[in-house]
């Protein structure tokens, strides 16, 4: 992940532990429900931070 913000990682801790808590207490559904999320929220946050980098610098 490219983000440097404390809250990001911390929000995606916690929900990989919501994740490994659901796979090990057999709600693998659940589980397999928070790593889709989980891949493509870490895949828009760097998309998002690789688009703001590219237009500074174009301003600059």
């Amino acid at each position: 992940m490219m983000s440097d913000n404390i809250w990001v990682k911390l929000f995606f801790v916690i929900l990989y532990a919501a994740m490994a808590y659901f796979t090990f207490t057999g709600n693998m559904m659940m589980g397999m429900y928070l790593m889709a999320e989980g891949m493509l929220l870490s895949t828009l946050l760097s998309l998002v931070h690789l688009l703001n980098l590219k237009n500074k610098k174009v301003d600059s």
